[in-house]
């Protein structure tokens, strides 16, 4: 039931841009394709080289991020100590005056992982061991639906059951509905969450991202409906940045929430 071929995003999710109808229904995601020899995908990485032939690496960034390093962030790189990761992190935070958040942290981000690739290479150790582990033997992890459809309950459902017979050990699910397609929208994001949880049964972790494009009076209603299919939890339910929306949620909800990725 997993495609093979043709672009992987069979249907886009959710989004902020959503309350406008002019950005309803644009299908503009950065995506690969999925072909039957595998998929494929154009991206961007960091390379950072030393004068012994070293090279750390890290990524992949959008094209944004690489662009913010490669006119300017590079230079402050350019004959540094390349095992002085605290202080090349330093200088370049506070090169940037004028905004340490969204793309220019993900510049900084790319370069430290890079430059910790390099001190691994360089000292003969995984970079775990560097940040002071192991401290567990394995990490839980879970299949991300991201892109597939989930308008389609067959479809959904067949698909819920195929990972969940490939081993994965949980899922996460996209909405495609948000407060602008109205109560019909919402009637349609709880038959996901029923769906799902019908497919791979009740021992089986389930969870349902936001994507930053609700609202609480929508979220209340929303998770109201779906508690009784105990997902995990619920994801970047309202924009990162608005704290109280999230408290007030927090003391309304029984739901988990998750949060945070997109600062």
């Amino acid at each position: 039931m997993l495609p093979t071929e043709g672009d992987l995003w069979e249907e886009r999710l959710v989004r902020p841009l959503d309350v406008y109808p002019e950005h309803r229904d644009v299908d503009d995601h950065e995506g690969g394709v999925q072909r039957s020899d595998g998929f494929h995908l154009v991206s961007h990485f960091v390379e950072i080289e030393t004068d012994d032939g070293l090279v750390g690496r890290g990524g992949p960034v959008p094209e944004q991020v690489a662009y913010v390093i490669a006119r300017d962030r590079r230079r402050l790189l350019l004959d540094a100590d390349p095992v002085a990761g605290e202080k090349l992190w330093d200088r370049i935070h506070r090169s940037q005056v004028r905004g340490r958040a969204g793309n220019t942290m993900l510049a900084i981000s790319a370069v430290d992982c890079a430059l910790c690739d390099l001190r691994g290479k360089w000292l003969g150790q995984p970079v775990y061991r560097l940040l002071g582990g192991p401290t567990r033997e394995s990490v839980p992890a879970y299949a991300s639906m991201l892109g597939f459809s989930v308008t389609d309950p067959a479809l959904v459902s067949a698909r819920a059951k195929e990972l969940k017979e490939l081993g994965h050990r949980a899922q996460k699910w996209f909405f495609r509905f948000g407060p602008s397609s109205g109560y019909e929208g919402l009637r349609r994001n709880v038959e996901l969450v029923r769906t799902v949880r019908e497919a791979v049964g009740e021992d089986y972790d389930i969870m349902f991202d936001c994507w930053q494009a609700m609202d609480v009076t929508y979220v209340t209603e929303l998770a109201s409906r779906i508690a009784e299919y105990r997902p995990r939890w619920l994801e970047e339910c309202v924009m990162p940045d608005r704290i109280d929306s999230y408290a007030l949620l927090r003391s309304r909800l029984s739901v988990p929430l998750a949060g945070a990725e997109h600062e």
